[in-house]
């Protein structure tokens, strides 16, 4: 997985933000340019220092309806953004996940989930913490998807596999996760589909929530 980039991190500064920058600063792979404590020194920034590809930004500096980053990714097509954030109210999550960014995660992840995020969001993927990912999906659980009024019965191992999706993992990285082989996760994926009727994998991921499969 490609895990270089320049980064700046903008959020309020407290001594937990400058600990986990100062434990991430010894990651190797990608590296921190600059720490921002005020959303007005983001644009500055981003023009004044070349290359930036990834801006990890606190929901607190987002506006209500998360236009500012639609306008810097415009801006600067190469940027990336993972927005850190608390789990609020239901519909505060609905709208921070329409905000366009690249990735969302809790402020209270620790570091290995933190470097996992960065470096999946630099890789070009989509990195969704696995409990706002879950708190959405509960959110909109109550609407019927695939087969109706049909159970659907998930074998131990799609129960694995539908796990690590949630958590962000490509279907290579999930082979790698389980000892075997990228073919054989593509087919399980095609059988959930069958088994339960539904159109994508969120769907079928749906459906095992509300039967609290994956609960």
């Amino acid at each position: 997985m490609e895990n270089s980039g320049k980064i700046i991190w903008a959020a309020p500064q407290t001594i937990a933000r400058d600990g986990i920058i100062t434990l991430l600063s010894q990651e190797q792979g990608f590296t921190f340019e600059m720490t921002l404590s005020s959303k007005e020194e983001i644009e500055p920034t981003l023009s004044d220092l070349a290359g930036i590809d990834l801006l990890i930004i606190d929901n607190l500096f987002l506006d209500r309806n998360s236009t500012d980053i639609r306008k810097w990714k415009t801006a600067y097509p190469q940027l990336k953004v993972l927005v850190l954030s608390e789990i609020g109210e239901d519909k505060d999550i609905l709208l921070l996940m329409k905000s366009g960014a690249d990735g969302y995660i809790l402020n209270e992840v620790n570091k290995d989930e933190l470097v996992f995020a960065i470096k999946h969001v630099l890789a070009g993927n989509t990195y969704i913490c696995t409990r706002l990912y879950l708190k959405v999906l509960e959110r909109i659980a109550e609407t019927d998807f695939g087969k109706q009024d049909q159970a659907v019965e998930f074998s131990p191992r799609e129960e694995q596999i539908l796990k690590l999706i949630i958590e962000g993992y490509s279907n290579q990285e999930i082979a790698y996760q389980l000892f075997t082989n990228k073919r054989t996760i593509v087919k399980y994926r095609e059988n959930l589909l069958e088994k339960t009727g539904a159109s994508d994998i969120s769907a079928v991921i749906r459906i095992a929530l509300q039967q609290g499969v994956l609960n």
